[in-house]
């Protein structure tokens, strides 16, 4: 039983670590694409309604509170979250695996002392 737990525990922390490998993919590059992002929307607003070059401190503050940006925030953050269920997930699998090795030693041991 020990051991078709074990292989089973074992299948389950590689498909999850496929999993969380795409997460943190897509997290760094909604990361890295955050810096873009803000960048393309910045220089949309280097000159202002009245024809007039805006400052840097104005492109970032329309940047900031621009619709496309604030999307991808959301978008940042739902990434984050999926990333740490999934780390989170696999790491009480790794546990699981932990456990089995602690008891089976613990078996091994306790024969050992017996003679069986």
């Amino acid at each position: 039983m020990d051991q078709i737990f074990q292989e089973f525990q074992t299948s389950t922390l590689r498909e999850l670590g496929k999993k969380h490998a795409v997460a943190l993919r897509n997290l760094t590059q909604l990361e890295e694409s955050k810096k873009i992002l803000k960048a393309s929307i910045m220089s949309e607003y280097q000159i202002g309604a009245n024809g007039k070059p805006n400052s840097v401190a104005a492109q970032e503050v329309m940047a900031y509170a621009d619709d496309r940006y604030q999307k991808h925030i959301n978008a940042l953050a739902d990434a984050i979250q999926i990333e740490a269920e999934l780390k989170w997930q696999k790491r009480t699998v790794e546990i699981n695996l932990e456990l089995i090795k602690v008891q089976s030693f613990n078996a091994n041991a306790e024969k050992k002392a017996y003679n069986i």
